[in-house]
């Protein structure tokens, strides 16, 4: 209990971080930027600070992190190693990138959420927003939504995407044309999806099949209760097909990067 309550103290207080962070309206300039520890992520950065030096800008370097999905039945006890793990990152890469010398004001922020909400929110009141790109197939890309595609169409500043060599990437394809696509360029799929569930006694067993225009996928997956547990066969449900969606998720995603004919901008 004591862990999870100090969890809970750390996650308010960096949300009220998030708040307090935001500049006055009219106050400095400030340049947003993604920080994940990748490549992509560094040449980001490196452009954002070159872009500050020329506008005298501030900026503000933003890692998002969370803690990874839960396989059992009931959640572990929290680990402090995720965060400073992800702080580690978020500092190891300002100091590699800008250097010692700072030759603009650089500020931290590690903050607790998924990747995109974290961004958006950090950067309603910035002047730009700067993320770093992944070349991935169109295919997972249309699947999951980027970070980068869905902060260029949700944010309400500026959003530059910069590739790893540091040049700068056009908005997504399907960002700079929506809500301007000719009616024939719609299509409609209907994709279906069948789940199994069998209970038996303490273990719940699933058999998903999703038929993707003839293209069939299967998973099968259980979840098992403990034995000191309270019976809650509603519980197993949820896990074992939860379970099953994600093996499905992760079949079609490979499907996807194989079948790409080329690369595209995350």
């Amino acid at each position: 209990m004591a862990s999870n309550q100090s969890a809970s103290n750390r996650s308010a207080g960096v949300r009220h971080q998030r708040v307090s962070d935001r500049p006055v309206p009219g106050g400095p300039r400030r340049i947003v930027v993604g920080i994940d520890g990748s490549p992509p992520s560094k040449a980001a950065l490196r452009w954002a600070v070159g872009q500050a030096v020329l506008t005298g800008a501030t900026v503000h370097a933003v890692a998002a992190w969370e803690y990874p999905s839960l396989y059992g039945w009931f959640a572990p006890m929290v680990d402090d190693g995720f965060e400073q793990a992800a702080r580690r990152t978020l500092s190891a890469e300002v100091n590699e990138v800008v250097g010692p010398e700072h030759p603009v004001k650089v500020r931290e922020s590690l903050v607790l959420g998924h990747a995109a909400e974290v961004l958006l929110e950090a950067a309603e009141d910035a002047d730009l927003l700067v993320l770093g790109s992944r070349g991935r197939g169109a295919f997972a890309r249309t699947l999951l939504g980027s970070v980068s595609t869905r902060c260029a169409v949700h944010g309400v500043c500026p959003v530059v995407i910069v590739r790893t060599d540091g040049t700068v990437s056009a908005p997504p394809q399907e960002v700079a044309t929506a809500g301007q696509q000719a009616p024939d360029a719609v299509r409609k799929k209907d994709w279906r999806l069948s789940l199994h569930v069998v209970e038996d006694r303490d273990t719940t067993r699933v058999h998903a099949v999703l038929d993707a225009d003839g293209n069939v996928l299967h998973s099968d997956a259980l979840a098992r209760r403990n034995p000191l547990d309270t019976p809650t066969p509603a519980v197993g449900d949820e896990f074992a097909v939860g379970r099953a969606l994600v093996d499905l998720g992760h079949q079609l995603l490979r499907a996807g990067v194989h079948d790409a004919t080329g690369p595209a901008e995350e």
